[in-house]
């Protein structure tokens, strides 16, 4: 924890001091970092890995970026960012190169933020939106925030409307870790796109993202596929091996009148794939300005279905059976089922140009039987899967 919270201030510190300045008018440098710490009100469970101990491990986080313009039509960026959290890998965050011809036409290749949600592109760079923990509901860790590949992007207006469209098309192959457990996930074929419109501060937002092929490697489950092969239940097996198709379709709508706005958000995701859900989760946050303070509200809901895996395996037959038989039902109760409720009543106080103090409180309320975005034991029956988030932070770009 100590060497984590040595290289944050370090990185920060260069940027202070002045150490990481521009180098030439074609190089520019640039940063955010955040501290926050969090309190979750029970010792019977973990939300976003937070525990019944003050804790500022999850969402701490630093980041340097880098710009180079070659000429009036080519550049680059790369953003290098580290993270408290040792569920989520530290290192190189995007790297693209971007080609625009024109004021309105922009193309870029590389290392990519998947542009669904309305703050997937800065969802690192808490200074951007009001919260200190975005609504789990959408913005966990169900989809790809990352893809290598290729969009383009095109900016138009007509009278008083502002109006975009944006188009992508990539791979994603990494290590996710999530809850401790760690599983290999591949994406063929990802694609999608997004169209935003803007009119007297109104805002409208579509979008959609479709995977043709998304492979899931769980170490933990590969032993019980191989063992239900060799005992003759393939199509069981097959249940358990994650390979298929996925889709998701987002729509949002906001406001801001500069003295106040409200935003929100709904979501849909659906899969091929026999063990994994629909999912069905939205958000609507109210905020009103007092100069540089701003008050808040959110609400947001999630719903999850999930195919229940057949089990056709017979005990009381032989030792090995029965063993089998279990572990599928034990597999049954492992994959997530996050329907959760929550009010979060937040404030931030803006006190310079580019430093805000945040804090927050959430009111959770899952389902029992349920996970609800919930770490539990499995030993604990009793959680009735209701909570309460405090967090604090600070917000710093440079």
């Amino acid at each position: 924890m100590l060497r984590r919270f040595a290289s944050f201030f370090l990185i920060t510190s260069l940027f202070s001091h002045g150490v990481l300045a521009d180098t030439s008018n074609d190089l520019e440098f640039s940063g955010f970092a955040r501290v926050v710490g969090g309190y979750l009100s029970t010792d019977e469970a973990k939300y976003e890995g937070y525990d019944n101990s003050f804790s500022v491990s999850q969402k701490s986080l630093a980041a340097v970026q880098a710009d180079y313009t070659f000429n009036d039509y080519f550049s680059m960026s790369g953003q290098l960012l580290w993270h408290s959290d040792e569920s989520r890998q530290s290192g190189v965050e995007w790297l693209y190169l971007t080609y625009q011809p024109n004021a309105s036409w922009q193309f870029n290749i590389g290392r990519l933020r998947t542009p669904l949600l309305k703050f997937s592109d800065v969802i690192d760079v808490g200074f951007a939106y009001p919260w200190l923990n975005a609504p789990q509901q959408l913005y966990s860790g169900y989809l790809f925030s990352q893809y290598e590949g290729a969009n383009a992007r095109y900016l138009g207006y007509y009278n008083e409307v502002t109006f975009s469209v944006e188009l992508y098309w990539g791979n994603f192959d990494d290590e996710i870790l999530s809850n401790g457990t760690s599983s290999d996930v591949e994406v063929d074929g990802m694609f999608g796109g997004v169209i935003e419109t803007s009119y007297r501060g109104f805002q409208f937002r579509v979008a959609t993202s479709f995977a043709n092929d998304t492979a899931v490697e769980l170490d933990e489950l590969q032993p019980l596929i191989q063992g239900l092969r060799a005992a003759g239940f393939g199509d069981t097996a097959d249940t358990l091996d994650i390979n298929g198709a996925s889709s998701s379709y987002l729509l949002g709508v906001g406001y801001d009148s500069l003295n106040w706005f409200v935003t929100a958000e709904i979501i849909k995701v659906e899969s091929e794939i026999d063990v994994l859900a629909a999912i069905d989760s939205s958000y609507i946050t109210f905020g009103y300005y007092f100069d540089e303070i701003l008050l808040h509200a959110t609400i947001a809901s999630s719903r999850q279905s999930l195919n229940e895996i057949d089990n056709p395996i017979p005990i009381g037959f032989s030792p090995e059976l029965d063993a089998l038989y279990f572990a599928v039902e034990e597999v049954n109760s492992y994959f997530p089922t996050d329907d959760l409720d929550s009010l979060t009543l937040g404030a931030r106080w803006d006190f310079r140009t580019n430093l805000a103090f945040k804090t927050e409180v959430s009111f959770l309320k899952g389902k029992e039987g349920k996970t609800s975005f919930f770490e539990l034991d499995v030993n604990n029956t009793e959680f009735d899967r209701r909570a309460t988030l405090y967090q604090l932070g600070i917000e710093w770009v440079f």
